[in-house]
């Protein structure tokens, strides 16, 4: 609330703005991404149009690869220019950058003899590390770029995703090779020192693993185990998979299989990264390859699923790969790579582009349902899967809770206890359900005198401070909190009503006498009876309820309020 309006009741109410804080571990803002790699080669005016067509989708990050090779072909001399303009672009796009270091350079290769030195582990880790440390001196938190380009938003790369799919042959010698879990382990824990040393913040994301049925190919599950075996944990600050499977349910068990093996080896908190998905929208048929309908069902499933379950299995981000089409939806015979973008090959919209979009961009707040469903136990839900709860026993402070939630051994009289949930995407229900209910006095229990006695209401001063308040200014409160003198125990309700019109309601109970707080829900038509008027004559009415029966009291009060 405003300082001056705060002043004007501290007299006696002291009335501020009840703000209640979610408990949900929400979404991170780069949790959706893409694949992108048309965006390099593109003109900064391509690069903006595209780039804020994947904002609308709700895109937040482009895993993009820096081609170790291309950037630093001969030892010591790098080539940044594509990578300057694309880091702009985004950079003005509002877009985090997940970079995928791959490609050995000849000096570096392992295999400098062979056509492929490309696809070959570095020789030594520590000179990969050494390139990654250079990159975060240019793109990173202190980097050269950002100090050259004023006029560049500065976002700075915080992330690095370490090679790409060591699993598959092809990405770890070519056609031929052995993948090694353990060789691969050695390059993070060769490379990670220059990383921590060039920005201790740094994020450093394992390689992308896949469920692969390809020749050579070390399954999943199997290379992660072999990870842990070499000494991952520590290492990295995600694991990441590669996640193409026939069905979005299978996708999903390939994230509930690697996190059942990274809490046996004690790395509970490190999260997975979901850096590759899709299906396919044609091309030639193989368990990855649908239909336009089927790609956007299975975009929408996937997505879903995992959203919902961001916080059991701890999932980073979900990278879909990827937005462009290679070539024409009506190319059946084609690889099916060439059919994963959410966009055509003309990036007019596919189906799939919607179901992401609805998945990715949420701000419809979820609605919670809650039920005393036995004595001392009140068990409730929301509308949108994966949200948190918090939780408000008889009008006193919101704190996080689950289902079902113990509300036994209370004192005699009445309770209530509120329930609001919050979704994945920080979204809180406004309306919070609301459960009440009586806890009877035991038998032969002596009903206290001060109970039993209807007690003086009195409302004359705390009419004559509110009615010092504006109008203007009290329209544009939602919740306002009084402290008053309780009687005794019981339930007090308070009403601010002028012209048939409820301006602002609150009702507690509380188990004792003494001054405690009220809050009042200021209500959306009494907002705009006060936003619009000058002169208001208000009625301010006050109900008590004691607990363990006996009669109640009520008072009722007038003042003006004045436009100020």
């Amino acid at each position: 609330m405003r300082r001056g309006l705060a002043i004007a009741v501290l007299a006696l109410a002291a009335l501020l703005p009840c703000v209640s804080r979610a408990a949900a571990a929400p979404l991170p803002g780069d949790f959706f991404g893409v694949s992108s790699p048309d965006l390099v080669p593109m003109t900064p005016t391509q690069r903006d149009a595209t780039m804020a067509d994947q904002r609308a989708a709700g895109v937040r990050l482009l895993r993009q690869l820096f081609d170790w090779d291309q950037i630093e072909h001969v030892e010591g001399t790098y080539d940044f220019a594509d990578l300057d303009a694309f880091v702009a672009s985004a950079a003005r796009a509002g877009m985090k950058v997940l970079p995928v270091v791959l490609w050995s350079p000849p000096w570096a290769s392992n295999c400098p003899d062979k056509d492929t030195y490309r696809n070959c582990p570095p020789a030594d880790p520590g000179e990969f590390g050494n390139f990654v440390a250079t990159l975060i001196g240019r793109y990173g938190p202190d980097g050269s770029f950002w100090a050259a380009n004023a006029t560049v938003p500065k976002v700075p790369i915080t992330a690095w995703q370490l090679w790409n799919e060591p699993a598959l042959p092809v990405y770890w010698g070519g056609s031929g090779a052995t993948p090694s879990p353990a060789e691969y382990v050695d390059l993070l824990k060769g490379a990670a020192p220059a990383i921590r040393a060039a920005d201790p913040n740094a994020e450093i994301v394992a390689a992308g693993i896949p469920q692969s049925s390809l020749k050579g190919a070390i399954p999943m599950t199997d290379y992660v185990s072999g990870m842990y075996a070499a000494g991952v944990k520590g290492v990295v600050d995600d694991i990441a998979l590669h996640l193409y499977d026939d069905t979005p349910a299978n996708a999903v068990g390939l994230v509930e299989q690697v996190r059942a093996i990274m809490n046996a080896n004690g790395d509970s908190g490190t999260p997975i990264w979901a850096t590759e998905w899709g299906w396919a929208s044609a091309g030639k048929p193989n368990k990855f390859v649908t239909d336009l309908a089927g790609q956007a069902a299975n975009t929408d499933a996937l997505m879903a699923a995992l959203v919902a379950r961001h916080e059991e299995l701890n999932v980073r981000g979900l990278t879909e790969y990827f937005w462009h089409d290679g070539s024409d939806q009506s190319n059946t015979t084609d690889r099916w790579d060439n059919h994963l973008g959410l966009v055509f090959q003309d990036y007019t919209h596919k189906p799939a582009y919607d179901a992401f979009l609805g998945r990715a961009i949420d701000t419809t707040p979820p609605d919670t349902s809650a039920v005393l469903a036995a004595p001392g136990s009140v068990t409730f839900s929301s509308t949108e899967a994966g949200s948190d709860f918090e939780c408000n026993l008889d009008d006193t402070s919101w704190s996080a809770c689950t289902s079902p939630a113990a509300v036994g051994g209370l004192p005699p009289g009445s309770h209530s206890l509120a329930v609001h949930a919050t979704d994945p995407y920080g979204n809180t229900d406004p309306s919070p359900a609301l459960v009440s209910w009586a806890v009877p006095q035991p038998p032969g229990a002596q009903v206290q005198a001060a109970i039993v006695a209807a007690p003086k209401l009195s409302l004359g001063a705390l009419a004559r401070t509110l009615r010092r308040l504006d109008p203007a200014r009290l329209a544009r409160q939602h919740k306002l909190r009084l402290r008053l003198n309780w009687p005794a125990a019981g339930r007090i309700t308070l009403a601010l009503r002028s012209r048939g019109v409820v301006l602002a309601r609150g009702s507690r109970v509380i188990g004792h006498g003494g001054r405690a707080a009220l809050a009042l829900t200021v209500r959306s038509r009494g907002r705009r009876l006060l936003a619009h008027s000058r002169r208001l004559k208000v009625s301010l009415a006050e109900q008590f309820s004691p607990s363990g029966g006996g009669p109640g009291a009520a008072a009722r009060a007038t003042f003006t309020l004045r436009r100020r």
